[in-house]
């Protein structure tokens, strides 16, 4: 039997010479076609011998054993789905994931549509691309494609539908850090990034005063920088398609006249520390309001008057003032803390 192992990068030499001293008479190849991450194994003697690879060898982070090798065409990649249906019941669900590496006249996608249409025909199995029972990965190195089919390496995590529903409620004010336009800029990215990795509903950058044009420039350029870079990471390795978090601008005293009337929490280090019952509390609204603005400082505060319309003002670190770029993190963790701790009710 042959088996894909996939390592991080400049290992494999290492796990292929670790291979070889645990079982002497299989063939290792590291780095086989030109293919970083990767060491072929061939002449195993079956899937048990392959699994066990992954329990003595830290270093492999997925092993795949081939059940079928085609190819690197769609027609010829398909009639290893026969294969394939032996080992799907139709009460079990499944995802394609593929793999290429090299020119092509057909993309990954197609090949996970077009194998999953057939096996959905053929098994009557449900599709569940966030956590199926059963994966099917195709691994394409130039004009040869290799199929397994595994029950443990699922890839992704679970989606919890219901807490990325409360995370787009939250509208985040964020009063914008402007001390030189270097600095504005490297904060900008760090926010921009942090707001788009919780996917919240909005950022709202929030001036209390009349800002520099130039530092105020800069730190919104960070700030899509950091969404940018962050939401290409997400669609290249999300399961499911992220959502772009929007980007406003307006005065905060204003901003928050437009929305008076809905609930308002402040993160401050007036605030009291969340408790269990808090957190109970601030979930039970994001779950029944349409809208929840969080205000946060950066330099300066957030301003007496906004913490009086507030509903909450918390101190999530008590005794520790912690930097602007971690306002963000912070806050949604708590948040996340929070749905947990709601959950156990």
């Amino acid at each position: 039997m042959k088996a894909i192992v996939k390592t991080r990068r400049g290992n494999e030499k290492i796990v292929a010479s670790y291979i070889s001293d645990l079982y002497p008479n299989v063939m290792v190849k590291p780095i086989p076609w030109g293919s970083r991450g990767i060491v072929l194994v061939e002449g195993l003697e079956g899937e048990e011998q392959a699994y066990s690879l992954i329990e003595k060898i830290p270093e492999i982070e997925k092993i795949l054993p081939i059940i079928c090798e085609s190819k690197a065409d769609l027609e010829d990649i398909s009639k290893c789905v026969d294969v394939v249906i032996e080992r799907i019941s139709p009460e079990e669900s499944f995802a394609v994931r593929t793999t290429r590496r090299g020119e092509h006249e057909f993309t990954s996608l197609d090949v996970n549509a077009a194998l999953g249409a057939i096996i959905k025909e053929k098994t009557a199995a449900r599709v569940n691309l966030d956590n199926p029972d059963k994966v099917v990965w195709v691994e394409i190195f130039g004009d040869k494609a290799f199929i397994s089919i595994t029950e443990e390496q699922v890839i992704g995590k679970k989606t919890d539908t219901k807490l990325l529903e409360i995370l787009s409620k939250i509208s985040f004010a964020q009063i914008p850090y402007l001390e030189n336009k270097e600095s504005a800029y490297r904060m900008g990215v760090r926010i921009g990034r942090a707001a788009q990795t919780f996917e919240i509903g909005e950022l709202i950058i929030t001036p209390v005063e009349p800002a520099n044009l130039i530092e105020l420039k800069s730190f919104i350029d960070g700030l899509l920088e950091g969404r940018r870079s962050r939401y290409e990471i997400q669609r290249k390795s999300y399961p499911r398609r992220p959502r772009l978090v929007p980007f406003k601008l307006q005065n905060l005293y204003q901003f928050a006249r437009s929305r008076l009337g809905e609930v308002f929490i402040t993160t401050s280090t007036r605030g009291e520390p969340l408790t269990d019952e808090k957190c109970r509390e601030i979930i039970n609204i994001l779950e029944n309001e349409k809208r929840v603005t969080i205000y946060a400082g950066a330099r300066e505060g957030v301003p007496t008057g906004i913490i009086r319309w507030s509903k909450y003002t918390i101190n999530l670190a008590p005794g520790v003032t912690f930097a602007t770029e971690h306002t963000i993190p912070t806050t949604i963790t708590a948040i996340i803390t929070c749905y947990e701790v709601a959950k156990r009710r």
